[in-house]
């Protein structure tokens, strides 16, 4: 007797438990919320390390993803698919993947599935559910029969009993990440959508937290604290300047995500949390690079964009960086490659820079061949391509200056005409006058009556074989040096001293 009375009260207490028992999971919000592209491929993961959310974002309706094992998604028909442990869902629009925290256990079922008022299959049907559709775990029962089920109740108070195997359970946790293919993982939420042929993930999360991915990928985390403080207050003005969604690259900023965090960077975002750069009360996109070379760049000259008075060329003397100064040698090939010549049969004769800047900057490359010749103008952009390197990488600024060994011979032949001598660089297939009538000149050697007498020199010449390019700085040089700035913290700077020396005549203030 007392035996059976401890059964009944233990029935009746899951049975109260079932019926009463309240969700509390929190899902996360984001008053600042940045957007940012962390992968895209034909086929594409995440491994999420807690229970998230999951909405069909065309229908609406809302399921969930289950931690630990990948969640792929893929383009099919037009349609980004999911699956997950032999579950599949389809969407035009793609899904949006919320983070939830908590400390509960979620059961998601992984095939559409009947809750039953008991825990055998002959009970009657309570609610039926779909697949990623969850329900909170209440508690488990195996039956007579050997089969375990269990007790759920669902978000809108529903309870039942379901079978283990359409289930599976998941747990909530207190810092929800995702993590991607590549092994990186990433705090907050996620979109997954089409983009083209492929499918995109974006990382959607709070703005501070995601400077904490951003600030030691873009300022080494063991630079001084005032010079990390510089940085988080210049990435947050620049974050808050952008719509749409950031690339985790420096097209935009680097970000690596939670896996890059580090104490001293998560300090410097907390210690300037909400503090942006502002020129009148507006904010300022505020663009900064590696290193300046001695001196940044005036906006309107390195862009051919209108003069920005914050963006004005400052001394950066006291910068010390490894790319203060540097060479590079350039092949011929790629620069008759570049300029639209044919690097196989054309020659490169001698090679123009004009510098248009007010340091010196490069805005214009003009090349002799002897096929012809051609300029290319163009912004710091433009003028960084023009020379590519053996591996096709491109100058780090244009600020530089070129040397090369002109081809033998080549500045030593003119040609006199009625108005005076123009200079050439080859005499191939040129025509002159002999006794015997009009010759074409062909290649090879060439003997030619002077008042000296009798010289000999080529009709063509080997042409330049390369440049020597020697530059300052590394990148586009406008606004903030991140080398400059950690000159100047290791000299005493403070954080906002150094942005004000950077971004003339602004203010540092909450967003």
């Amino acid at each position: 007797m007392f035996k059976l009375g401890r059964t009944v009260l233990s029935v009746a207490i899951l049975s109260f438990l079932s019926a009463n028992t309240a969700f509390a999971y929190s899902q996360e919000s984001y008053p600042k919320q940045v957007s940012v592209e962390v992968h895209s491929a034909s086929s594409t993961s995440l491994n999420l390390n807690g229970v998230y959310k999951l909405e069909n974002l065309t229908t609406k309706e809302m399921f969930f993803a289950l931690p630990n094992t990948p969640v792929t998604f893929s383009q099919v028909n037009g349609e980004v698919s999911i699956y997950q442990i032999g579950a599949t869902m389809y969407s035009a629009n793609g899904y949006a993947l919320h983070a939830l925290t908590g400390n509960e256990k979620m059961v998601v079922f992984t095939a559409d599935v009947d809750g039953k008022k008991g825990a055998t299959a002959d009970y009657e049907v309570v609610k039926a559910y779909k697949a990623f559709q969850g329900a909170y775990l209440v508690n488990e029962f195996t039956n007579a029969a050997g089969e375990l089920w269990y007790s759920v109740t669902d978000e809108q108070g529903v309870s039942s009993w379901v079978p283990a195997s359409s289930a599976t359970v998941g747990s909530f946790v207190n810092q929800p990440l995702g993590k991607t293919p590549s092994g990186t993982q990433y705090r907050g939420s996620f979109s997954v959508v089409k983009s083209g042929a492929n499918v995109q993930i974006a990382n959607r999360l709070d703005l501070e937290n995601y400077l904490k991915g951003v600030i030691p990928n873009e300022s080494p985390a063991s630079w001084h604290i005032e010079a990390l403080k510089a940085q988080a207050v210049a990435a947050r003005s620049y974050t808050l300047s952008k719509s749409g969604i950031l690339s985790s690259t420096t097209k935009d900023q680097m970000y690596k995500g939670y896996s890059s965090e580090q104490k001293s960077t998560n300090s410097a975002v907390d210690a300037t949390t909400g503090l942006v750069i502002k020129s009148t009360g507006k904010l300022v996109q505020a663009y900064y690079y590696s290193t300046s070379g001695g001196r940044t760049a005036n906006i309107g000259e390195a862009w051919d964009t209108a003069q920005v008075p914050y963006f004005v060329s400052v001394d950066d003397s006291i910068e010390k960086s490894p790319y203060s100064n540097w060479i590079v040698s350039i092949p011929a090939s790629n620069i008759l490659t570049k300029f639209g010549f044919n690097a196989s049969t054309d020659q490169l004769l001698d090679v123009k820079i004009t510098k248009g800047g007010s340091n010196g900057e490069v805005t214009a490359v003009s090349i002799v061949t002897s096929a012809g010749e051609k300029t290319i103008k163009g912004n710091e952009t433009v003028m960084r391509g023009v020379f590519l390197d053996a591996n096709n990488a491109s100058l780090k600024s244009n600020w530089f200056d070129i040397n090369f060994t002109k081809p033998t011979g080549a500045a030593n032949l003119a040609i006199q005409k009625v108005t005076g001598t123009t200079a050439v660089n080859s005499l191939t297939n040129m025509q002159v006058q002999t006794a015997t009538g009009i010759e074409t000149i062909p290649s090879g050697a060439v003997s030619i009556q002077t008042n000296e007498g009798i010289v000999s020199t080529t009709a063509s010449t080997p042409g330049i074989q390369s440049i020597t390019v020697n530059g300052k700085g590394y990148g586009h040089r406008i606004g903030m040096s991140q080398y400059g700035a950690k000159a100047r913290a290791d000299a005493g700077w403070t954080y906002d001293r150094i942005l004000k020396h950077y971004y003339q005549g602004v203010t540092i203030e909450k967003y």
